[in-house]
């Protein structure tokens, strides 16, 4: 596998930047509210990509990594884009250089979910090149795609969409197949890792091929 050229790095960045990066260019054209957005950039200035965490939209997730009183503790990597001309090899790059900053920036956090959609092919492979832990699949889900083609969560700012609320909205139902599940511990001594590894309420497995 080739390196990197020097010029890349990642630095955190705005919000709203990154929403409109997201917005523009992942398949899913978009993204939760209050998202922590970093992004990777070359030759100094040029934004070639964004990654994003975001809370899940259920708490039940956060709370099944570690149990509900640790719900807090974990967040999602929601989004995860890269230009095209970007070398394959930028994303575990890209990963691994934003769990790190997260960490300093965010220090209440001390697990990251991110998940593979089936639906669209995905096995979760960057993630396995990076380490993660994997802990099995998530349930089929309905979501809705809104007249724009955007994908929605069937749980929108805290509330449940119901069938009949998403029809007036002009959503349509979509199903999506199971999501593999991914877990990051981010960088902690050997210490706390074998307290939380102790605390975690997934199972891992071996990974997905």
């Amino acid at each position: 596998m080739s390196s990197l050229p020097e010029s890349y790095y990642v630095a955190k960045v705005d919000a709203k930047t990154g929403k409109e990066f997201v917005k523009k260019h992942h398949y899913s054209h978009g993204i939760h509210n209050g998202p922590m957005t970093y992004g990777m950039f070359d030759r100094g200035s040029e934004l070639v990509g964004v990654l994003a965490f975001a809370t899940p939209s259920s708490e039940a997730v956060c709370s099944s990594v570690f149990g509900p009183e640790f719900k807090r503790s974990v967040t999602e990597l929601h989004r995860l884009v890269l230009l095209d001309e970007v070398p394959h090899n930028a994303e575990s790059f890209f990963i691994s250089r934003a769990l790190k900053l997260l960490r300093q920036d965010r220090p209440n956090y001390v697990a990251v979910l991110s998940f593979a959609d089936t639906t669209q092919g995905h096995v979760g492979t960057i993630y396995q090149a990076t380490n993660a832990l994997y802990c099995g699949t998530t349930g089929r889900a309905t979501f809705y795609e809104d007249e724009s083609g955007r994908l929605r969560h069937p749980r929108q700012n805290g509330v449940n969409i119901t069938a009949e609320e998403a029809k007036i909205r002009g959503w349509v139902a979509v199903k999506r197949e199971a999501k593999h599940r991914y877990l990051f511990l981010l960088p902690m001594s050997k210490t706390e890792r074998r307290v939380w590894i102790s605390r975690l309420k997934l199972v891992p497995q071996e990974y997905p091929k």
